[in-house]
């Protein structure tokens, strides 16, 4: 994020021909942090909006995958988002009702049920409601499902030898216990490492 990038100059091209602007994989910066460079057309912007990448016909998701963004990459540029994460500093310090709002949704995270709250409230037939359970079976290619598989093996190898440490003989039986001592999908995800929608799902579904 240190180098500085000159906007509207192509710096490559994607293998459907397209030249980018930004390189792969990376946000590119410039005006001393103040903008990111869309990969796209070259713009100078504080952040990618949605509404920006929509002109280039992509969503943000779409907008991470076509130029080898992690999804979690910022597209906002460092000054802004400093400048924001001041500004939710001050109003942690200053608001209660903030700290207050913020404390209940941590509490509805650690217990899993924001996690259902979201997946009850997605239209029945969305892609978001239908979930990673339709994409590994029919939706996904053959060494996608095959990848996934070894993957829910593995994890569930790593569980069985963390619930042996903590002295039980399988993982059903430390799931059974946990649900009737009702414990949070929270305790699970921080005793077995893994993720919190996992943990709620093993613990309300069954192993």
């Amino acid at each position: 994020m240190g180098r500085a990038f000159e906007p509207h100059v192509p710096v490559d091209r994607l293998a459907d021909g397209a030249w980018v602007y930004a390189p792969v994989g990376q946000m590119a910066v410039t005006d001393e942090g103040r903008a990111v460079v869309c990969h796209a057309c070259g713009e100078p912007l504080a952040g990618v909006s949605a509404a920006h990448a929509r002109r280039h016909g992509l969503s943000l998701v779409a907008y991470r995958e076509r130029f080898g963004l992690n999804r979690k990459t910022s597209l906002i540029a460092p000054a802004l988002s400093e400048v924001r994460r001041v500004e939710g500093q001050r109003r942690w310090v200053e608001n209660a009702a903030v700290r207050e709002g913020l404390a209940v949704g941590q509490a509805l995270a650690r217990s899993g049920a924001l996690y259902e709250l979201g997946a009850a409230a997605q239209p029945a037939g969305t892609r978001r409601a239908q979930g990673r359970s339709a994409a590994s079976r029919e939706g996904a290619s053959p060494a996608l499902r095959a990848d996934r598989e070894r993957r829910s093996v593995a994890a569930r190898q790593r569980w069985t030898v963390r619930v042996a440490e903590l002295g039980f003989t399988s993982l059903e039986e430390y799931l059974q216990a946990r649900r009737i001592a009702g414990v949070t999908a929270h305790e699970v995800r921080v005793e077995l490492g893994c993720g919190g929608s996992t943990a709620s799902r093993l613990l309300h579904e069954g192993a």
